[in-house]
Order: structure tokens, then sequence, then C-alpha cells
């Protein structure tokens, strides 16, 4: 560590996930005001998907007769770039858990710390990182990027016309086929550590339900009050 490193606390979350009930653990570090540990380098807005946008992502995905299919980033944070400010981790007993038994290493001992190499959920940071990294690579593959609706593209996938919407590390590709957007999502998989969890044709997006027909698509949003 140099003078200028901060040692973050781990904050964990779990929860089920209502598409196929996975039982899902995420471990975050405390970037809070209340730690007083973050150092603010660099931007800290980023883009986000509006249900206008979204709502619009749907009436045009219909209007142009195209499918739209689902994808996950496994581990986005962890795919962008480091932090301006360097940090490590402390650690905890979940981590000590997974370190031993999974890692099959040594439990860190007291006072050892774990550097963190890339940007991790939690910091102020993290997130415009990741915007501005899956943005290269969206732009890099000729998916252009709406003036208003930054989140929203549109391209062509094998002269085939696609659009994306983009919710942080969520992604809703509309295209002819299936097999179109398994070429974009091939794309992206060859920017990424990890592949993309495809979850084939959408059925929910942003806390939205989604209905998609041969005839029309409907949006609503029981599981969300439920």
């Amino acid at each position: 560590m140099t003078k200028n490193d901060a040692t973050f606390n781990l904050v964990w979350t779990y929860n089920v996930k209502e598409m196929d009930g996975r039982k899902k653990a995420r471990c975050a570090c405390d970037g809070s005001l209340r730690a007083s540990q973050a150092r603010v380098l660099d931007f800290t807005y980023t883009n986000y998907v509006d249900q206008t946008s979204s709502r619009l992502f749907c009436a045009i995905s219909t209007r142009e007769n195209l499918m739209v299919f689902d994808a996950d980033v496994k581990n986005a944070f962890g795919e962008a770039p480091p932090l301006q400010q360097g940090f490590t981790s402390a650690s905890d007993k979940a981590f000590d858990d997974w370190w031993v038994k999974h890692k099959k290493r040594n439990s860190l001992q007291p006072g050892q710390v774990i550097p963190i190499l890339a940007a991790m959920q939690g910091h102020p940071e993290a997130p415009p990182l990741w915007e501005r990294h899956v943005d290269i690579i969206f732009k890099k593959y000729k998916l252009t990027s709406t003036t208003h609706a930054p989140c929203l593209y549109l391209g062509l996938v094998k002269g085939k016309g696609a659009l994306l919407m983009r919710q942080v590390d969520d992604f809703a590709l509309a295209a002819s086929s299936k097999r179109t957007a398994n070429i974009m999502f091939d794309y992206v998989d060859d920017e990424l550590t990890f592949p993309l969890k495809r979850m084939g044709i959408i059925h929910m997006f942003n806390g939205m339900d989604i209905d998609q027909t041969r005839d029309y698509v409907n949006i609503l949003c029981p599981t969300y009050i439920e």
C-alpha cells in the first residue's frame, strides 16, 4: 500500500433472482460518505434508461417486427479499468470462507488487505468507468447511441438492423432473429473476461414485465407491484 491508498470494508447483499429463482450474493465496497474512504477524482454521473426510453425501444422494435433478446454481464465493474484512487479491501468472514473453501488458500492474517485491481461496485467512480468501457465496445462494432438517450443504440449486425438498450449491465437487443442477436452478443463476449449470460427472449427488463407475442408487445409491471 501507499499512503494515498484507502482500505474499504466490504458490503454483502443477498437476493433471489425473479427470472430463474437463483440465489445471488453480491460483494461491494463501502464507498458511502459515512465510511469516509472514497476520494472522488473522476466523473460519478452515469446515464440510465428511463421509462420513456424503454417504451420507445419497445415501440420501435414492434414497428420493425424485431424480437428482443436479453443478456446480462456477469461482472461488469470488474471488466472496467481501475479507479484513479488506489485502494484495498479489508477481509470479512464471508470473504474468508470463499477464499479458503473455494480458492483453497490460507486465511488472511489480521492486518492483511486485498488489493483491488479493477473498478468495484460501491465506489462512486465505478459506474461511469463501466459505462465508458462498454460504450467503447458497442461503438467498435458500429452501434451508435442516440443523442438524448445515450443508453439506446442503433446499428447493423451483418447487414441486419438492430437496436440495443443498456441499463448498467443488462442488455436488451432487438434483432430480426436469434442468430443475429447471438452474433452481436459474440462480439461483446470477445471483449469481456467472462461471457455474457444469455437469457433468450426477454420477459423482464428494468423492473417491467415485457410480453412479446406475434400480434403485439405488452409492457406491464405486476411483478414489481407484487
